[in-house]
């Protein structure tokens, strides 16, 4: 019996009610009406009257008796069908709000609770679904966020140690500029320093080149004394011999040469001495040579020596000027460096900001995760609903994960560049 059908019946018991109590007003009116006129004497009337009361009261009591058995089989109908049904959806309704989706909702009929049943075992069927769906999404989301919380805490960890690997050697490059920057200046004054040496180099061999050409001077000189000592010797040779010829003419002549050969005597003493004293003078002539010889050659190695000292020095002086201009080179290069160093320090210690960002996101994502797990822990859902659909089936394609891709780096790209190093940083 449906509730329609059960508020029809007692629709209905009330219309017959109220028409059959109509009718037997109607009827009544009649009777006494046709009674006044056909009795003529109070007794016939109260006889007749009795009798119509006594058919009115059983007429009464059948429909009194009817309205009770509709209303009887009107109860039971809606007792059976409406409220106890009612009172079940009210217990599954309740354990449905307890978490429990996994009861199995029979329908009692084809009426309107019957229908409600249908809907609700169908609501309970799509919860269940829902619930199983979000479970292992939380699952997923809660492993996936334990995992991303992990390799950000690494992350974090390897750019906090990056950042002090990079702050250190910011410190060493600045220190390197420093020396390398103190070595510039030392190579600039060597440099200065060769450059005055190779002056006083030059001065000292263009000294030794004069000192050379001094001695050769004075070699040729004391070749041309040697030559004279020469002539005086030879001049003194002939003398001698004159002196001897004049002293066997002076024999010859006797007497009358006597004196002659005095002379010739004195001269040929004088010639003696004098070729002695030339034998002397060149010995010490030929002494004279021999150191002068000696020493021009030791002039001349000197200043060979020199020269090649002058050679040597340009050389260290061009040297030391490419050692300066490599030292400045080096100290520009080492400057552009630590500033490059330095950056990349700002830009780690920002990244590491970020970093730490992540991390804390994170965790709160990993912490929002269990306590939606555990909010989706208090639903008991049906077995075949707990195997079904697992959250991969419902995750987007990799065409449209690649496409989802493409569109969140399209639209990074045309974000306006704030915070240039954060954006670099974002883009490593």
């Amino acid at each position: 019996m449906t509730v329609r059908l059960s508020w029809g019946l007692v629709l209905a018991t009330f219309s017959i009610l109220v028409v059959v109590a109509c009718g037997i007003g109607l009827y009544a009116l009649h009777q006494g009406a046709a009674i006044a006129q056909a009795s003529s004497d109070l007794q016939t009337q109260q006889a007749a009257f009795s009798e119509f009361a006594t058919r009115i009261r059983w007429v009464l009591i059948g429909v009194v008796v009817m309205t009770g058995l509709t209303v009887v089989v009107v109860v039971w109908g809606v007792a059976a069908n409406v409220l106890r049904p009612l009172d079940r959806l009210v217990g599954y309704f309740e354990k449905m709000a307890q978490g429990d989706l996994s009861q199995q909702i029979t329908s009692p009929g084809n009426n309107e609770i019957g229908r409600l049943y249908s809907a609700m075992a169908h609501m309970q069927s799509s919860l269940s679904d829902t619930v199983g769906i979000v479970r292992q999404s939380g699952a997923s989301i809660f492993e996936r966020s334990q995992h991303i919380a992990s390799g950000n805490n690494d992350l974090s960890s390897r750019t906090e140690q990056q950042a002090s690997s990079l702050e250190e050697t910011a410190s060493s490059m600045e220190q390197l500029a420093s020396t390398v920057g103190h070595n510039a200046d030392n190579a600039l004054q060597a440099s200065q320093l060769a450059n005055e040496v190779t002056l006083t180099a030059r001065r000292s061999g263009e000294e030794v080149a004069n000192i050379v050409e001094t001695m050769q001077d004075i070699s040729a000189s004391s070749h041309q004394v040697a030559d004279i000592i020469t002539v005086i010797d030879n001049i003194a040779f002939q003398t001698n011999i004159l002196a001897l010829n004049a002293s066997v003419e002076a024999a010859r002549a006797g007497e009358h040469g006597k004196g002659f050969a005095v002379v010739a005597q004195e001269v040929r003493s004088l010639a003696s001495r004098s070729a002695n004293a030339a034998k002397e003078i060149r010995t010490l002539i030929n002494a004279s040579l021999g150191k002068v010889d000696a020493g021009t050659q030791r002039v001349n190695h000197a200043g060979k020596t020199m020269q090649d000292l002058v050679a040597a020095v340009q050389r260290v002086n061009d040297i030391m000027d490419e050692i300066a201009a490599a030292s400045e080179e080096q100290s520009n290069g080492i400057g552009q460096v630590n500033q490059a160093v330095a950056q990349m320090d700002q830009v780690v210690q920002q990244n590491a900001q970020l970093v730490q960002q992540a991390a804390r996101s994170a965790n709160e994502l990993e912490s929002e995760a269990a306590r939606l797990r555990e909010a989706v822990e208090r639903f008991h859902v049906m077995p075949s609903q707990e195997t079904g659909k697992t959250a991969s089936d419902y995750a987007l394609p990799p065409r449209a994960l690649q496409q989802a891709s493409t569109a969140s780096t399209s639209s990074a790209k045309k974000t306006p560049a704030r915070n240039t190093a954060a954006d670099e940083w974002e883009a490593f």
